[in-house]
């Protein structure tokens, strides 16, 4: 799902390598970050363009990514059923609830990892969206910036992630967010699913959010 998915998977393939004896790992932080630090700007939150407006769903995705710092590709596939509600003045919660798990087949320095992760609980945060970037490619559907605004809130966010191979195992079982991306993972890790900046599209009822970041990949949304 995006830059910091690749490195959850990297961060869990190291975790499988190790477990078999293909590789060994640094020791991990003793205390964990008691919750995600935020992202986003520091400007203030405001009216958002009226075609984001609403509640949304995920479709499954279908996507390839890759992160040449950390080594690693991956194809994903799955993840939809997630809740997405967006006020007026960007406000943004979202529902895990119903989420179907991501399936990921990926290349960790060579190695094969493949297994499947899901989140559970909410989460929320504020977006904010503006005139389409210098450069961008007119299209005939509203189109312009998404960025989040200040701090994210993923207290209430739990992470599950199974290993298939190089070994069976599940380092994280409903695990809170802010274990997962504290020292643990040489906070390394900062997994925030609908809030990277990017650029977003409507078209009918379909709503699109394409980060920028190389490794990132775009959620489809549908209105409910």
């Amino acid at each position: 799902m995006r830059r910091r998915i690749i490195m959850a998977i990297g961060a869990a393939a190291g975790l499988g390598l190790a477990l078999t004896g293909c590789a060994e790992g640094g020791t991990p932080g003793a205390t964990p970050s008691g919750s995600p630090a935020g992202s986003g700007s520091a400007s203030a939150g405001g009216p958002v363009a009226s075609c984001v407006v609403g509640s949304w769903r995920s479709t499954a995705l279908t996507a390839d990514a890759a992160s040449r710092r950390n080594n690693v590709s991956a194809q994903l596939t799955g993840g939809a059923g997630i809740g997405v509600r967006i006020a007026q003045n960007g406000a943004t919660n979202i529902d895990f609830s119903s989420m179907e798990p991501v399936n990921f087949s990926a290349k960790v320095a060579g190695a094969d990892v493949r297994g499947k992760f899901t989140y559970a609980g909410t989460a929320s945060g504020q977006i904010s969206t503006g005139a389409a970037p210098a450069g961008t490619s007119a299209t005939p559907a509203p189109s312009g910036s998404w960025a989040p605004v200040g701090d994210l809130n993923w207290e209430a966010t739990r992470l599950t992630l199974d290993l298939t191979q190089p070994v069976q195992a599940r380092p994280f079982d409903n695990t809170p967010i802010g274990r997962y991306v504290g020292s643990e993972t040489g906070n390394a890790v900062d997994i925030d699913p609908f809030f990277d900046q990017g650029t977003y599209t409507c078209s009918g009822d379909t709503l699109t959010i394409t980060p920028d970041k190389e490794a990132d990949i775009p959620w489809t949304l549908k209105r409910t």
